[in-house]
């Protein structure tokens, strides 16, 4: 039990941190169609960190359930998967259902994004449930 509040916690940073990094230090939003700029004015820095919590207890509770993941490598190489396809699957419901807000590159680079955000806290998460 230990060790799956301490993946949580450490994939919720992890997937904080480089989630800053990318989209507010690098300028990465993968939002790039015309009226994003209109659109995603502002931050809810509490509604971000539950989503953080929410995404790093959804992999913790697979790799630890049913995928029994406990190495760095391949919690990292699960967490890219299931990165990919969540940030796909959100940027491609918002092309498919709104005009002008994101575009197809926008997809792509929303999915990379994700991929690489969750690979990263896959591995953490998968360190932390490997430890004794």
């Amino acid at each position: 039990m230990k060790n799956n509040i301490l993946a949580v916690l450490g994939g919720t940073v992890a997937l904080f941190g480089l989630g800053y990094l990318i989209y507010e230090v690098l300028g990465f939003n993968g939002q790039n169609g015309t009226a994003a700029e209109t659109v995603f004015t502002g931050l809810n820095l509490s509604a971000i960190i539950l989503m953080e919590v929410l995404y790093a207890a959804l992999v913790t509770i697979i790799f630890s359930r049913w995928a029994q993941i406990k190495t760095f490598a391949t919690g990292a190489q699960a967490g890219l998967i299931i990165g990919a396809f969540i940030g796909c699957c959100t940027s491609l419901e918002l092309f498919a259902t709104t005009t002008d807000l994101v575009d197809i590159s926008g997809v792509i680079l929303t999915a990379i994004t994700f991929g690489v955000r969750f690979a990263v806290a896959g591995g953490v998460i998968g360190w932390f449930l490997g430890r004794e």
